[in-house]
């Protein structure tokens, strides 16, 4: 091999590899401006030279170590972000390795095409390991390593020079982190922010001081009275879900006639964060916006004082919460205790088996119906489902509906027959609670988005600037059959403590940003999500409008 030739294949690589991580950062930080595209690929271009120049080239063994970890981390961030829109952090993916794990042997990681970009430059990787083994290609290498080297260090200098110009320098930015989170990324990629998040949020005492509680407000109770509260929360049901059609028929049809039978918000905004579906638990019972950046639930020393479980434990009521999982998931047996839960029914707690992943929904809600029927205090259930969980194969163990079978695609084939189990379990268990005890107050809503592929099913969800929004829809079946339907306002998870709290009819001081669903007209606040407040009648606009262009 000539001495061109020995030198062109591994430029070759650097350049496509520069390309990848490119594309990587550009759907990353969804850069769409001609400027940003070239800076992305200058600055890309710079980094793996000097990278791969100075770690990799001497030593074929390193070469292929850090390639493969390059090629683990952009998968595994491509995913996330295809999932939850957002970016990963180091002491996150520490603390949602053993979900993760779980998540990937169900086969629940959602697929998506562009993960193969993570192996864009293979091909060209093994051929340069292949010549690697001449003398002359290392001579080759080795000769300009130090040149190399130092021309880019050097490129770096200039290019944080003009970022400083422009006052997005890497020390400026970190002024007002992690507010300017995003340009971090824009600006350095997910690496370094990773880098950045981790010395500044290493300590649980710094991840705590993140939260937002808002502002602490009255709430009053109507009477004396202390009804029973049952919450159920849906995984994997969005606001779209219950006007699914299929021939005319809809999937869903007890949700669906269920709007014109209860206190119905068709969006609800969800969190759905660095914690996943255990975010939802977090948000809603302590009303208050979990972390981008570490699974709220996982924080050992966070004592859950704004828990409305804990104000409700303090009024005569028995709290419990069911979830057809093992407890230890998301640290959820902790986590429940501490926001003052009097028990927790896991999987083994109810002597249920694991069938496909976790216990079949109406096995746990008729563990339910037996624990009400021998409960004598005022109590308020929380009631996790698991069998509509991604990639919706779990209730083919225990049921079919034959009206899908024509559907050619089967991750929708088995999508519908899944929501069409959700929808049967649901009715036949407020059926049974409302001839058991007519004066329970029953709230469904769901947890978060599908994650289906975009060409398959349209999520409900905004994308405004950089921020991913997701809904899910809410329904209050109360004991008086009261109807209301809001068409102009979205709710969100902070609303249901403060909702629960006026249903339990207890006047406390409590701080929030969410608002008491049962009093409409009186709701101003606005929703935080990212450093950002929404409006509630302009998020619900853009809903609407975005559905009248699907229809």
């Amino acid at each position: 091999m000539t001495d061109i030739q020995a030198l062109s294949v591994p430029i070759i690589f650097i350049i496509l590899n520069s390309i990848k991580v490119t594309i990587y950062n550009l759907y990353i930080s969804d850069e769409h401006k001609p400027i940003g595209i070239i800076y992305k690929f200058v600055y890309a271009l710079v980094t793996s030279t000097l990278i791969y120049t100075a770690l990799s080239f001497s030593s074929r063994m390193v070469l292929t170590v850090f390639y493969v970890a390059q090629l683990i981390y952009i998968a595994v961030s491509i995913s996330y972000f295809n999932f939850y829109h957002y970016y990963l952090h180091i002491l996150q993916s520490w603390e949602l390795f053993r979900e993760s794990f779980d998540v990937f042997l169900h086969k629940s990681v959602p697929k998506n095409s562009n993960q193969l970009l993570s192996a864009l430059d293979l091909p060209l990787l093994i051929f340069l390991l292949w010549i690697s083994n001449t003398n002359r290609f290392s001579l080759e290498i080795l000769s300009y390593r130090n040149d190399i080297i130092f021309s880019c260090i050097a490129a770096l200098i200039v290019i944080e020079i003009i970022n400083f110009t422009r006052g997005q320098a890497l020390m400026q930015l970190l002024k007002s982190y992690p507010a300017n989170e995003s340009q971090v990324v824009a600006n350095y990629g997910i690496m370094v922010n990773m880098i950045i998040d981790f010395c500044f949020f290493y300590t649980h005492d710094n991840i705590v001081k993140q939260y937002d509680y808002g502002n602490t407000k009255v709430l009053k109770g109507k009477d004396s009275k202390r009804p029973n509260i049952i919450t159920i929360q849906l995984e994997s049901v969005d606001s779209n879900a219950a006007d699914i059609c299929h021939h005319g028929s809809y999937v869903m049809p007890f949700l669906h006639s269920l709007r014109q039978k209860s206190i119905y918000y068709p969006y609800m905004m969800n969190y759905h964060k660095a914690g996943g579906t255990s975010d939802a638990e977090f948000s809603i019972m302590n009303s208050v916006e979990p972390l981008g950046n570490f699974p709220s639930i996982k924080i050992p020393s966070y004592e859950h004082a704004n828990s409305f479980v804990k104000i409700l434990g303090s009024h005569t009521y028995d709290t419990a919460v069911f979830h057809g999982n093992e407890a230890t998931y998301y640290k959820r047996d902790l986590a429940f205790k501490n926001m003052g839960y009097d028990k927790f029914y896991d999987m083994k707690e109810m002597n249920l088996k694991d069938v496909g992943w976790g216990a079949p929904d109406h096995e746990v809600f008729d563990f339910v119906l037996e624990k009400m029927r021998k409960q004598e205090n005022p109590f308020f259930y929380y009631i996790i489902t698991m069998s509509n969980h991604c990639s919706f194969t779990n209730a083919l163990n225990y049921h079919h509906n034959p009206g899908f079978d024509d559907i050619k695609n089967k991750e929708i084939r088995n999508f519908y027959n899944s929501l069409s189990y959700v929808d049967a379990t649901i009715q036949s268990f407020i059926e049974k609670v409302r001839a058991m005890d007519g004066e329970t107050h029953i709230i469904i809503l769901g947890d978060h988005t599908p994650g289906l592929k975009k060409k398959v099913y349209k999520e409900s969800s905004l994308e405004i600037g950089n921020r991913h929004l997701e809904f899910v829809p809410l329904f209050i079946v109360t004991p008086d059959a009261a109807i209301y339907n809001e068409c102009d306002k979205v709710a969100s998870f902070l609303d249901l403590a403060p909702t629960i709290l006026e249903l339990a009819n207890i006047n406390v001081a409590y701080s929030t940003y969410g608002e008491s669903l049962l009093s409409p007209n009186e709701m101003h606040e606005r929703i935080p999500y990212r450093g950002f407040l929404f409006d509630r009648k302009e998020l619900c606009e853009n809903m609407e409008k975005k559905k009248s262009l699907r229809h």
